[in-house]
């Protein structure tokens, strides 16, 4: 390698790990008291951070790209993230009217759904003030999504 990345200690990228505990912080941090209150401000949320943090983004992707950061590495990150989202969605849905989040893959789901539309931002067909006017539009689509009955 040209150049060494900036690990901690146990070997992860620091930039990757910041971004990780950013989102799980923010996860926790989302004080909703339901399961629709929760997906507007994670939508809200998202195209904040994603605004805000893009540069740091690409860096990391930049280096997953390169080898710099290994595909196991990355992995594991997105499934701790993934995980928080998880417990959080399950908790506040604790009546089940929302089957996805419920099952294996429900918060991964919400996830790609929500990352789809942050790629989206990226190569500019939305901007970031675009998503926030699509907020309640785009979470009615989740919600009615959330709602779909069926084994994964």
């Amino acid at each position: 390698m040209l150049f060494e990345t900036p690990n901690s200690p146990d070997g992860m990228d620091e930039l990757l790990e910041k971004l990780e505990d950013d989102y799980v912080k923010a996860v926790k941090n989302n004080e909703s008291k339901s399961i629709e209150e929760f997906i507007e401000q994670f939508l809200y949320d998202s195209w904040t951070y994603n605004e805000q943090n893009m540069q740091n983004i690409k860096i990391v992707l930049s280096r997953y790209t390169s080898g710099e950061i290994y595909q196991g590495t990355l992995s594991e990150s997105f499934n701790i993230m993934v995980d928080h989202l998880r417990v959080k969605l399950e908790q506040l849905d604790e009546e089940m009217h929302y089957p996805v989040l419920h099952s294996k893959h429900g918060a991964s789901l919400l996830v790609a759904f929500v990352d789809g539309l942050v790629l989206q931002y990226y190569i500019g067909t939305y901007s970031a003030d675009k998503l926030r006017e699509l907020t309640p539009y785009l979470k009615n689509i989740i919600l009615q999504a959330l709602k779909t009955e069926g084994d994964l």
